[in-house]
């Protein structure tokens, strides 16, 4: 299940991408659309003739609690920023769809309480937020620290959806990965096969390690006295888990957003080989 967003949320994101992909290159090199190709492995001319050659429906979908205000203006608002041809469907759900194809679209984002995918019609490839998430952030790890080859990497909530598409994503990088969370017996369960460290005890993991994947639910969880000079954070979604004053330590080596990373990464793997 998604982490449902609320209209705050999301309100502001489409005026504030130019600021967001500024914001982006000062941390980690890389503008958003560069983030995107980073973490699917595509070159620049894949890259450039997926934006010029697919064009994406935004449906709105109202089923469960309904469609969150803003939110379907933040995806398409994402989505242009980085070159692409998207448009919102005047209608919603299976109207929706059907609109976005008769109007040339061969690519659909689309959300509900569960699942927010991207549906690439002609080869029915479906590609979920949380893993697209998952592999941008860890991309934009990888590109701000200068490298996660051989670095330690406690991965808060490794056993949830988005958690463990993060601890998959940082083997692929090389990382030496831990996992923490309440869940012992999921965390157990998926270790099986990796080698991976499993850390019980929240208080001690902070202490010990400078990288940090945060995919908990949980608020404040990140306190001052666990940020150093050497503390790198990657947390997607919301609540942001760390304390106000922690934020302020560590504002210029925190990646945190709740749905740019995640989109264009979904786009970009939705659209390419």
């Amino acid at each position: 299940m998604v982490t449902r967003l609320r209209k705050e949320d999301v309100m502001h994101i489409r005026q504030n991408l130019f600021a967001y992909d500024a914001d982006l290159v000062r941390k980690t090199g890389l503008p958003l659309k560069e983030i995107a190709r980073y973490s699917t492995g595509v070159s620049e001319g894949e890259m450039t003739t997926a934006t010029s050659s697919h064009i994406v429906a935004v449906v709105p979908i109202t089923s469960g609690q309904g469609v969150v205000e803003n939110f379907t203006g933040a995806v398409e608002g994402i989505l242009v920023h980085i070159g692409v041809n998207a448009f919102i469907t005047a209608s919603s759900d299976v109207a929706g769809l059907a609109e976005g194809i008769e109007k040339g679209a061969d690519i659909a984002f689309l959300a509900d309480d569960n699942r927010f995918i991207a549906l690439n019609l002609p080869s029915r490839r479906i590609i979920d937020n949380v893993e697209a998430t998952a592999k941008g952030f860890v991309s934009a790890l990888d590109a701000m620290t200068g490298g996660l080859s051989r670095r330690e990497v406690l991965v808060i909530g490794g056993a949830g959806c988005v958690g463990w598409n993060a601890v998959l994503a940082l083997e692929d990088r090389g990382a030496k990965v831990a996992v923490l969370d309440l869940n012992q017996e999921k965390v157990a369960s998926l270790v099986i096969g990796h080698e991976i460290t499993v850390e019980r005890n929240l208080e001690e993991a902070l202490s010990r390690y400078a990288v940090f994947f945060d995919a908990s639910p949980a608020a404040n969880i990140i306190q001052v006295k666990h940020i150093t000079p050497e503390t790198f954070i990657a947390a997607p979604g919301v609540p942001l888990g760390l304390s106000e004053e922690a934020y302020r330590l560590v504002r210029e080596r925190l990646i945190h957003d709740v749905l740019e990373i995640g989109v264009a990464t979904m786009f970009v793997q939705a659209s390419c080989n």
